[in-house]
């Protein structure tokens, strides 16, 4: 799932005109488990991010367990600062949705007045996920349309919080994702890194981004990375110009990575790191150029998954009849018959805007 979260992120940012996104989840206790953040910071300035707050007078924190009991079993909600119906309301009641804005503020890309539009992801009582998007204060107030378009985002990480790690096989993967590069030490160490290249190592490495793996964990999973790529190529000095630009691959749950390493004798090791896109990654950007509804985006995702008709209605928490209803109404939009059919139109449509 989390393969998914660079690319849906990105496309909401460009449809809001925001300039950064932050996706957090959660785990049973309401601590962050995990955190995705677009230019994400050195380990060391995002420990900031996860330093208790100290009010005067106390050592404590506010908690990011739902003050309030939730009666709803599963739902999302958003809230965005500028929206003045939410701010009444917050004078008058407290928030259960929205446990953690202490760290959302804290998790922003720069030190200027901005607008936040959060959509919190509730599981009977309990925040498991976060979608927060990020643009300057001077800008227009989130439109109904755009907190529209967030809250269908947190809708489908509700239905695929708990999914199975997406098909890892090479057929499912292109080339043309993400870059990132960084200049390293001999023992991994990263001495510079392109805006995105702390954010590629860190999801490259598997390790989680919470309190408990920032920055040490966080920092010593990239360094045991960088350190057996620079051992493997150091052993073959000797190979031809084609064998060195061989990549090494290195597949996780945040999808498939490539490396490439370029060597300065006794000087600074350059290390080039390049997402490569899913398939999933590549139908939810197809999906902002297709029109279709929330469930019918839904619907064009998990079929993708490879998941059955029955599968999908549980997972969208419909009838079968419901399901196939959506079904139906994303072939006949997209002139298709098959899954195959249905996301190959898709595919085609994102060949041509690009």
């Amino acid at each position: 799932m989390e393969g998914i979260v660079p690319a849906l992120v990105q496309a909401l940012c460009h449809e809001a005109h925001c300039d950064a996104g932050v996706v957090l989840w959660f785990d049973e206790h309401g601590e962050v488990a995990n955190l995705y953040a677009q230019h994400l910071p050195s380990p060391a300035a995002m420990a900031a991010w996860f330093r208790p707050l100290q009010e005067p007078g106390t050592v404590s924190r506010l908690p990011l367990t739902a003050p309030v009991p939730v009666r709803r079993s599963e739902f999302v909600e958003t809230c965005a600062d500028d929206d003045r119906d939410v701010r009444a309301h917050q004078a008058t009641h407290p928030e259960p949705l929205c446990p953690h804005r202490h760290l959302c503020s804290m998790a922003t890309p720069s030190s200027a007045p901005l607008q936040r539009l959060c959509c919190a992801v509730v599981r009977h009582g309990v925040p498991i996920a976060s979608l927060m998007l990020y643009r300057p204060a001077g800008k227009p107030p989130f439109s109904s349309d755009e907190r529209t378009a967030v809250k269908a985002a947190g809708r489908y990480l509700s239905l695929n919080g708990h999914a199975l790690p997406a098909d890892i096989g090479a057929a499912m993967y292109r080339a043309g994702g993400e870059q990132g590069f960084l200049l390293c030490d001999l023992d991994g160490r990263v001495l510079r890194a392109s805006a995105n290249g702390y954010e590629l190592l860190a999801q490259a490495s598997g390790c989680a981004v919470n309190r408990r793996t920032v920055p040490d964990e966080l920092e010593r999973a990239g360094r045991q990375l960088i350190r057996r790529l620079l051992a493997g190529e150091s052993l073959h000095p000797a190979r031809d110009s084609s064998e060195a630009e061989r990549p090494t691959t290195v597949t996780n749950r945040w999808g498939l990575f490539r490396f490439r390493v370029f060597f300065e004798t006794d000087g600074p090791q350059g290390v080039l790191i390049e997402r490569v896109e899913h398939l999933l990654v590549r139908l939810v950007a197809a999906m902002w150029h297709l029109d279709l509804s929330v469930q019918q985006g839904e619907v064009l995702l998990l079929l993708a998954q490879g998941l059955s008709h029955d599968r999908i209605a549980e997972r969208m928490g419909v009838s079968p009849n419901t399901a196939d209803y959506h079904i139906r109404q994303l072939y006949a939009k997209l002139s298709a018959h098959t899954r195959n059919e249905a996301i190959a139109y898709a595919l085609g449509m994102l060949e041509t805007a690009h």
